[in-house]
This record gives C-alpha cells, sequence and structure tokens, in this order.
C-alpha cells in the first residue's frame, strides 16, 4: 500500500514538473453553461468527455474514464459566494463573471488531487491526458447570456487593497500613536519605525487560492528582511485585517503558503508558530509550533506540538531537523508605501 501511495505521488509531481505549451488552434470546440461557455481545440477532438450541471462544465480524458481510473482533467464553475468554494480542494479562483443584473460571481478552475489516469503503464500521463489537464491554465472563458467574464478580476492585490494602503499611509504620514494605532487594527510598530520611508508593501498569494493577500513591513536587512507587522486578505470579496505583528512577535511567510509567527516571551523562551491561512477567511490555522523553553526543562528546552496543542519534548536533533523545513522564510523586497 505503501509503494502504491508512493507511485501515486510520483505521478502527480511528474505532471506538474513539465508543463506543456499552450494549445493553440484557430478553431476551437465551444462548450456552453447557462452562463459562461469554454473553448476546447479542435485537435483534442475524441479525446474527451463533457459533463454539464447548473454553470460548471467538467471535463474527463475518455481512455481514462473508459478504464476506470477517473479521468477528470478539470471543471470550471461559477459561484455567487467566495465561501461555497474557498476550501474545496484543487480549486483556484480565475476571474469574475458578471450577470445582466449585476450579480457577481466567481469563476473557479478545480482540478484533480489524486491520480486519475492509468499510472500503472508508467509514471508520465497519457499525452492526450495531459494536453487536456494543461488547457485548463489556457482556456478560453465566454459569458453567456447577458453575462459578462473579467479574467483575474477580484484577485489582484493593486486593485483590492487601495484603501488599506491609503489608511496606512495616512497614519504614518500623521504619526499615529500606538492607540490609535491599535483601534484601526494597525501595527504599533509605525509608530516605532523612526525612518518613516521604510514602511513598505507586497502582494502574494499565500494560501494558493488564486487572490493575493496583502503584507506590510519594514523595508530591512538581514534578520528583519521581509518581516510583516500586518496582513490583510480578503473575505467575501472585502478586504479583512488578519493579524498584527511586534518586535517580539514578529511574522513572516514562510515555505511559500505558510504564516510563520517568531515570538520571545522572554530570554528562556522562544519560539515559532506555524499557521495556514484560511481561505475566505482572517483564520489563521495551527499546523506546528516550536519552542525553546528553559524554564520547563532546563537540559533538554526543546519542544513540538501539532494542531492539538500537546508538547512533546523532543531532542535538540529532532527539533532542528523537524523546524528546518520551514526556515525557509521569503524575505519580500517591499515597495515603499510612498
Amino acid at each position: 500500500m505503501k509503494k502504491l501511495f508512493i507511485l501515486i505521488s510520483i505521478c502527480l509531481l511528474t505532471l506538474k514538473a513539465y508543463p506543456s505549451e499552450a494549445i493553440n488552434n484557430k478553431q476551437n470546440a465551444v462548450i456552453n453553461s447557462r452562463m459562461f461557455s469554454i473553448s476546447i481545440p479542435d485537435k483534442l477532438n475524441g479525446s474527451y468527455e463533457v459533463k454539464k450541471e447548473k454553470n460548471k462544465i467538467s471535463i474527463y480524458h475518455k481512455d481514462s474514464k473508459k478504464s476506470g481510473f477517473g479521468g477528470f482533467a478539470f471543471g470550471i464553475k461559477a459561484y455567487k459566494n467566495p465561501a461555497d468554494h474557498a476550501v474545496l480542494p484543487g480549486s483556484r479562483k480565475l476571474g469574475e463573471l458578471i450577470d445582466k443584473k449585476g450579480n457577481i460571481y466567481d469563476i473557479v478552475l478545480k482540478q484533480p488531487t489524486d491520480v486519475q489516469y492509468d499510472y500503472t503503464k508508467g509514471v508520465n500521463p497519457p499525452t492526450s491526458y495531459k494536453n487536456l489537464y494543461d488547457l485548463a491554465e489556457f482556456v478560453d472563458i465566454k459569458g453567456r447570456n447577458g453575462a459578462n467574464y473579467f479574467k483575474n478580476q477580484g484577485m489582484k492585490g493593486q486593485y483590492l487593497y487601495k484603501k488599506i494602503l491609503n489608511m496606512h499611509i495616512k497614519a504614518i504620514k500623521e504619526n499615529w500613536d500606538s492607540d490609535k494605532l491599535k483601534k484601526e487594527n494597525m501595527s504599533y510598530m509605525y509608530n516605532v519605525v523612526q525612518d518613516k520611508g521604510k514602511i513598505g508593501y507586497a502582494f502574494y498569494d499565500v494560501n494558493a487560492d488564486g487572490i493575493d493577500e496583502l503584507f506590510i513591513g519594514e523595508i530591512a536587512q538581514g534578520d528583519w528582511k521581509g518581516v510583516i507587522y500586518d496582513i490583510y486578505t480578503m473575505v467575501d470579496r472585502v478586504p479583512k485585517h488578519v493579524v498584527s505583528g511586534g518586535e517580539r512577535d514578529r511574522y513572516f511567510v514562510c515555505d511559500e503558503t505558510f504564516i510563520c509567527n517568531e515570538y520571545s516571551s522572554s530570554a528562556f523562551e522562544s519560539g515559532v508558530k506555524v499557521y495556514n491561512l484560511v481561505e475566505n477567511s482572517t483564520e489563521l490555522f495551527s499546523q506546528i509550533n516550536f519552542k525553546y523553553d528553559e524554564d520547563q526543562n532546563v537540559k533538554q528546552p526543546w519542544f513540538i506540538s501539532y494542531s492539538d496543542g500537546k508538547w512533546e519534548n523532543v531532542s535538540q536533533s529532532a527539533y532542528n531537523d523537524r523546524k528546518k523545513v520551514f526556515d525557509k522564510y521569503l524575505r519580500f523586497d517591499f515597495t515603499p508605501l510612498y
């Protein structure tokens, strides 16, 4: 069973590791749903089957499905409420569709999270399956029945967080005190940093849902490079504050898709808390925690806990081996606020 799991994992990695070029063809087969259509190049005719549901189109690899391996290549669906697709595995927003009444829908790509072709014949997927899988990145989507589709709309940080950035510029220029910053859910560090021109921002999709988060921090070098003072995300298409950091409570993006919180409560206790940012939410979901705590154990002060919150006393080598996975910080080159 273990060998089978490893083989499936290798198959998925192979699928991701060698992206093919965009499939270009002037003649396309148009597949319609009620609100939108997608186009598939005629050269792929005969290799796929289509399943249509309300506001959803799914594409299957015909041979793989016939052989009993699922064959799912990708699906496109319109969602009126972001919460309905936020935590679906393998889902990513592509843009927004606005119907003739002005209602906004998220257009979401769904791709398989497990192997959908006959992996017993080799690690590499059949070319005809891979062409369909890769098409998802380039598929042409158009609105129907009075609806208009806008690729990347509601996803890019420069358009989502203008008011938030302007509020930070105002706070820094007016030198708001710590109490006022706290009242506005902003880090007190903007009052501490001497060079106000060193406060900057970056956009990055940390939870891989297709929508940028906003990170505001200090333009610095060394251990402070990439430190984050405030994090914002989108919840139901509205920007929301996630968390603020400080001098002994520093935040970073680590290992690309995690948020790490470095803290120090005394000379004898410090640690790192590792979180996932839940999609369409301000919730930071605990993954793993690391703690150095001499008050608990002077001779062996290394502790690890998981989502259950129970601390396990471990050796220094075990502590370092587990922690090094999350030591890869994404050191943002912040853009100055002004």
